[in-house]
């Protein structure tokens, strides 16, 4: 059974949906969105006919230190040495380098309150801190006691446009979309001017970036160029994996057709 009482509905999903704060939703993004160093998380809607959430973010340890981070429930960043284990159900746990559980998903076949068919959902159970170190998002697997500080910025229920929005301005709402809609395999922003660096576009939104004497790598089509003052200048371009197969078939068309 749901134990907390459901505040709002945003855009619920037929079969798949993710109670947060409160909200019951079929999709959700909160804090900095694609940030290296702070806190974000977002929830996806699970692809086709699956039942697994799709999450994506930045969890911090007390301190405002990066414990790790989810790309679509994989752990591909990880500083705090953490272990992420399979539940019997649909759900994992993900715990630090002490053993400590830091992170719980979990999905579960419910009804919810006024409803008469059940649905898949999925509950978080987490203490979740900024950079600064502080608390954020008190997350208890639905409970009654869980919060979401106001100054977190924050989308509920994505169908193209989000059913509740806070503190978000144009340009994080439209990572928030690239990020939703790529189910969170987009996961960090490239924005402003960079020079002189080692630069992987995978999993990357191109915001407006001025990157120049940089070594760009790129080896899958998970990446997504938006705005209008985005400019390679003097950088080499290092292609590997599909990517890279992609280049070679289109070099070889063009080598037939006398090009």
């Amino acid at each position: 059974m749901i134990t907390t009482l459901v505040r709002s509905v945003l855009n619920k999903g037929q079969f798949n949906n993710y109670l947060v704060g409160g909200n019951v939703c079929n999709a959700f993004a909160l804090g900095e969105l694609g940030s290296s160093d702070d806190f974000f998380l977002i929830g996806a809607e699970p692809d086709g006919e699956s039942n697994y959430p799709l999450l994506t973010g930045n969890i911090l340890d007390s301190e405002g230190n990066v414990l790790f981070r989810l790309v679509k429930n994989m752990l591909v960043i990880n500083p705090g040495h953490c272990s992420k284990i399979l539940g019997d159900h649909i759900g994992y746990e993900i715990h630090d380098g002490n053993g400590q559980l830091i992170f719980k998903v979990q999905t579960r076949l419910e009804c919810l309150p006024g409803e008469t068919a059940e649905s898949f959902v999925t509950t978080i159970s987490a203490n979740c801190f900024d950079k600064n170190g502080n608390l954020v998002f008190h997350a208890t697997s639905g409970g009654d006691d869980e919060r979401i500080e106001s100054s977190v910025k924050s989308g509920f229920g994505y169908t193209g446009e989000f059913g509740l929005v806070q503190r978000m301005n144009e340009d994080e709402l439209t990572i928030a979309r690239m990020m939703l809609g790529s189910g969170g395999a987009i996961h960090r922003v490239l924005t402003g001017p960079v020079s002189g660096k080692t630069v992987s576009l995978d999993g990357t939104m191109i915001l407006n970036a001025q990157i120049s004497n940089c070594t760009v790598q790129l080896s899958t089509c998970e990446f997504t160029i938006s705005g209008t003052a985005n400019h390679f200048n003097n950088c080499h371009f290092e292609l590997s994996g599909a990517v890279a197969k992609i280049r070679d078939l289109v070099v070889r068309l063009m080598q037939s057709s006398g090009q």
